[in-house]
């Protein structure tokens, strides 16, 4: 390789760490910052309901995955480390889409608003109305 090519990856990868430091710093003063609104709410005696977070992979992991997976089959000749980490990124995008739709299927189970909600836009036997019968008085006119 040329020099200058050498270069350029070196100071493109001391950035692409420093810039993901930065990031990462960020999400975790975010963090700090929501838990100590959160322990000064129950401390006031407030009621916190517990979040339960949707899946055990955050957002930004999924994305840099899928990204960096892109990046590799595009410019280098790691096809499989490329397709690994890109198909590692769409498996849990579509786990995380999955869980999203139990939780929500499970809630409205619980709740009972499952029964109630039409679940296909054909109406169903029950649901169509029906006809008025005569009364007596009518039929023998």
């Amino acid at each position: 390789m040329d020099g200058n090519v050498v270069g350029v990856i070196a100071i493109g990868s001391v950035a692409s760490v420093i810039i993901l430091a930065m990031v990462f710093n960020f999400i975790k003063d975010q963090q700090k910052m929501k838990h100590k609104e959160r322990i000064a709410m129950i401390e006031k005696g407030i009621f916190v309901e517990a979040k339960q977070q949707e899946s055990g992979v955050p957002s930004l992991a999924i994305i840099i995955l899928v990204g960096l997976g892109l990046a590799t089959l595009m410019i280098g000749n790691a096809h499989f480390l490329g397709f690994a980490l890109l198909f590692i990124g769409v498996g849990l995008i579509v786990r995380d889409r999955l869980l999203r739709h139990k939780k929500s299927v499970t809630s409205r189970l619980q709740t009972g608003r499952l029964k109630t909600e039409r679940l296909h836009s054909t109406p169903v036997e029950e649901d169509k109305p029906k006809k008025q019968q005569p009364s007596d008085d009518e039929t023998w006119n």
